[in-house]
């Protein structure tokens, strides 16, 4: 598949919106929004800024674009940690010599697994790893700071990030799709941050919502991981990407 036919595959398109909306669901657990505001004070106090508005009837802050660029730099951190990782772990399965119908059913089951952590049906996975210590020195301390928030374990963002990772693999995996689909899903999670950090009134209010239903937003995420999971281990995962990339590239007339 040729550069063109991979920008407008439909697996790839479907796969992307897919950890896209893994991305956001990350930032709507109740693992993540809960912390927003005291991530969002530290990195306004690096630049010498007021803490971003996190309720609907604050009034905007001073120093919004300074608390952007620090916000910016967090998501930078992160990025640079879940693309490391994840995409590390997609070359590694390219290196496999593993038949593609068993490696869609082994990553269906890992789906499955990580949509029950996801909702908070395996205890023992409920725990946060993330590091507590504040990092210090600057404003170079934001992408520490996102590079350690990348880094800790919490059962909200390593399921979703696993599901990205099967998702990269049951499309017809490469290292670079992989890498793409953990940017995907790294600007699903990023960008609410940089909307509550400019001041995006219907983003903190949004933000409020999602402290209140934090629970079904977990529900909503599991079951959709799930769903994906059957469609892996059935097999009709590869008939839906199929049935994609005929409906996407047959009638395409590609460039010379």
């Amino acid at each position: 598949m040729n550069p063109t036919e991979i920008a407008v595959s439909g697996p790839l398109l479907f796969a992307s919106g897919l950890s896209l909306l893994a991305g956001m669901i990350s930032f709507a657990s109740p693992c993540v929004v809960p912390l927003v505001p005291g991530y969002l004070a530290y990195l306004a106090a690096l630049v010498g800024a007021d803490a971003p508005a996190v309720k609907a009837d604050e009034q905007t802050k001073r120093g919004r674009y300074r608390v952007l660029g620090a916000v910016g730099l967090f998501i930078l951190g992160f990025t640079v940690v879940f693309t490391i990782t994840v995409g590390g772990l997609v070359w590694l399965s390219d290196q496999l010599l593993i038949n593609e119908d068993v490696l869609q059913r082994v990553g269906g089951l890992v789906m499955i697994l990580m949509a029950l952590v996801f909702m908070g049906l395996v205890p023992k996975l409920q725990k946060d790893l993330r590091f507590h210590k504040l990092p210090r020195g600057g404003l170079v301390s934001a992408p520490i700071l996102g590079g350690i928030f990348g880094l800790g374990w919490t059962p909200c963002i390593g399921p979703t990030l696993s599901g990205v990772l099967t998702l990269a693999a049951s499309t017809g995996g490469s290292s670079a799709r992989g890498i793409l689909l953990v940017l995907v899903y790294c600007v699903g999670l990023g960008v609410p941050f940089l909307l509550i950090a400019l001041g995006a009134r219907w983003a903190v209010r949004a933000t409020g919502w999602l402290r209140e239903n934090g629970r079904k937003v977990q529900i909503f995420g599991g079951a959709l991981m799930f769903a994906v999971g059957v469609l892996l281990i059935t097999g009709l995962w590869g008939e839906v990407i199929a049935w994609m990339r005929y409906a996407f590239i047959s009638d395409t007339e590609l460039p010379l």
